[in-house]
C-alpha cells in the first residue's frame, strides 16, 4: 500500500509540436480505460470525506533540530465536525468543515478545494502574505491541487500530489509546501515563522486521517533555521454526539452570505499577485466580522450583490491587494 510508514504507525496506534499558422489545434488525447477509473477513484476518495465526524486533533513534537531546544507538550483536542459537498465539478470539487456543538453551535472552520491538473495557486509567502504561483502543467499531470482557505475564505495554503489506491484505502501525498502558524500556536509562539509540511490525506472504511509532517522553520531565504519536526494527525471517524442539524441548518441560512464572500476572493484573487493581512489582528478582526456578518444576513432584504460589495469593503479594510501590473514588493 501507499501510505508512509508514519501513516501506517499511527493507524496502528489509531513537449508536444506546434500546428502550422492557421492550422486547428489537434485534440487532446483521449484518456485510457485506466487514467479514467483512477480519475472516478480519485473523485470517490475526496467525496467520501464529506460527512458527519467525531474527529480528535494530535500534535506532538517528536525531534529537536536545534540543539537546547525543548519539546512542547503534546496537544490533544477532541469534537465534531460536518464536512459538506459545496461545489462538484468533475474536476473540481469544494468541500466546506463546520464546527458542531453538542448543544447544536456551529462555527464555520477551514475549506479545502480539489482541483484535477491544476498548475496554479496561492502559495504561502511568510509573515501573513500570500503570492501567486505557476509551475509547468507537466508537473502537475495525474495530480489533484488541494488548496485550503482560511475561516475567511482568504488563502491558506496549497500542494499538489497523487492519490493512490490499494486494498480498500486511497492516500493522497502533498509535495513539500509552506503554511502559516496554525491556529493552536498562533499568538503562543513567536520563535518560529512558518512551517514546512508534507500531508497525507488517508480514505479507508469508516473514516479518514489527514496526516501532518511539520517542521517549523524560523527566518527567511538563506537564514532560515529549523526548530522542531512535529506529527499532527487528525482523525474523522464516524459517531453522534452533536447535533448535525445544526450544520445543515447554519448552511442554509448562511449559504447565499458565503457564497459571496467566495465570489468575493475570486474577484480579489483575479485582479492581484499578491494578498495579505495588514497586521496582526487582521485575520482574526475580518473572521469576526464576516462571522457576524453572516448572522444578520438576510436574502429578502439585501441582495447578494449588495452584500458582495459590502465583503469587498470589509476585506479591503483588513488586507493588503498587490495587482497584478505592479512589481512584487514587501507591503508598506
Amino acid at each position: 500500500m501507499g501510505c508512509s510508514a508514519s501513516a501506517l504507525g499511527w493507524l496502528l496506534l489509531l513537449g508536444t509540436l506546434a500546428p502550422e499558422p492557421g492550422a486547428a489545434e489537434p485534440p487532446p488525447p483521449a484518456a485510457s480505460a485506466s487514467e479514467d477509473a483512477s480519475f472516478a477513484a480519485d473523485r470517490r476518495a475526496i467525496l467520501s470525506m464529506a460527512g458527519k465526524w467525531r474527529v480528535v486533533y494530535r500534535f506532538e513534537e517528536i525531534l529537536s533540530w536545534r540543539p537546547g531546544y525543548r519539546l512542547r507538550p503534546p496537544y490533544t483536542i477532541r469534537g465534531w465536525e460536518a464536512v459538506c459537498v459545496l461545489e462538484d465539478k468533475g474536476g473540481h470539487i469544494g468541500l466546506q468543515h463546520l464546527l458542531v456543538g453538542a448543544k447544536g453551535e456551529v462555527v464555520k472552520h477551514w475549506r479545502q478545494d480539489w482541483d484535477y491538473q491544476r498548475s496554479s495557486f496561492w502559495e504561502y509567502a511568510g509573515r501573513g502574505r500570500w503570492r501567486f504561483f505557476a509551475v509547468d502543467p507537466k508537473e502537475v499531470a495525474g495530480c489533484w491541487t488541494q488548496t485550503v482557505w482560511n475561516v475567511d475564505d482568504a488563502p491558506r495554503y496549497a500542494g499538489y500530489g497523487r492519490w493512490r489506491h490499494e486494498e480498500g484505502v486511497s492516500e493522497w501525498v502533498s509535495r513539500p509546501l509552506r503554511r502559516p502558524l496554525p491556529q493552536r500556536e498562533l499568538g503562543r509562539r513567536r520563535d518560529y515563522d512558518w512551517l514546512r509540511s508534507v500531508m497525507h490525506q488517508i480514505v479507508f472504511g469508516d473514516g479518514w486521517i489527514l496526516e501532518e509532517e511539520n517542521d517549523k522553520v524560523s527566518g527567511s531565504g538563506g537564514r532560515e533555521t529549523m526548530l522542531a519536526r512535529e506529527i499532527g494527525v487528525i482523525s474523522y471517524r464516524k459517531g453522534g454526539g452533536a447535533d448535525f442539524r445544526a450544520a445543515e441548518r447554519y448552511l442554509e441560512k448562511t449559504g447565499p452570505f458565503w457564497g459571496a464572500v467566495r465570489a468575493a476572493w475570486d474577484r480579489i484573487l483575479e485582479e492581484n499577485r499578491e494578498v495579505g493581512y495588514k497586521g496582526k489582528e487582521d485575520a482574526r478582526e475580518l473572521a469576526e466580522s464576516l462571522r457576524a456578518a453572516a448572522a444578520r444576513f438576510d436574502p429578502a432584504r439585501e441582495s447578494r450583490e449588495q452584500a458582495e460589495s459590502e465583503i469587498l469593503g470589509c476585506i479591503r479594510e483588513h488586507c493588503f491587494l498587490l495587482p497584478k501590473e505592479k512589481s512584487e514588493s514587501t507591503p508598506p
